[in-house]
């Protein structure tokens, strides 16, 4: 009966082994589709953040563009103003002056 005994405790302990390693093989799947969310996630996210720099760049590299165009024209405006004497502000009243006397006329 010792023996019987022995076998019955023996058979308990590889089913709780049995059980404990179903468990960790279960616990294991959970972790794997976890990191594999998380790498789906990272790499998703590391297009994203490509995209956002390239589309940063562009933006950056229009309003160089638009800075440039500006000075550009602040340039030509002085030139002007040497060579032909007007004032910057004779020039940006005449650029309005064609919407006021519109207007006017309207009413």
């Amino acid at each position: 009966m010792e023996n019987n005994a022995e076998l019955v405790r023996l058979e308990q302990f590889v089913d709780k082994l049995l059980s404990k390693y179903k468990k960790l093989q279960e616990t294991r799947s959970i972790l794997e589709a976890r990191l594999e969310e998380r790498d789906s996630e990272c790499d998703q996210l590391k297009t994203q953040l490509a995209e956002l720099r390239s589309e940063r760049t562009q933006v950056g590299n229009k309003v160089a563009g638009l800075i440039d165009r500006i000075e550009q024209w602040e340039l030509a405006a002085d030139e002007d103003d040497v060579l032909g004497g007007e004032d910057s502000d004779d020039m940006q009243g005449e650029l309005f002056s064609g919407e006021s006397r519109t207007a006017d006329q309207g009413k």
